[in-house]
């Protein structure tokens, strides 16, 4: 099992941004997919990296806007790309 501290998280990301404010952090949902995390990170306004169709699902689900989505893996099946598409994700890669 996973303790995350939420509130770590959010201290971290708050160091990024102070140390790189022009950066966009994209997190990668494949690392841990915990719906509390990507909660918190959804309303953060981070990014996301997604892996898949299921990814790229969960994140929409969180009210996350299309162009704060990359879909990305190497392998990318047909109407994985399709979906993604159909879901307004433009960036791949």
């Amino acid at each position: 099992f996973y303790i995350i501290d939420l509130g770590d998280a959010v201290a971290k990301y708050n160091l990024w941004k102070k140390l790189f404010p022009e950066a966009i952090p994209h997190y990668a949902v494949k690392c841990n997919d915990d719906p509390g995390l990507l909660a918190t990170f959804a309303s953060l306004g981070i990014g996301f990296d997604c892996a898949s169709k299921g990814e790229i699902a969960m994140v929409k689900d969180l009210g996350v806007a299309s162009d704060r989505i990359i879909y990305a893996n190497p392998c990318k099946q047909k109407s994985h790309i399709k979906y993604a598409k159909d879901q307004g994700v433009m960036l791949m890669t």
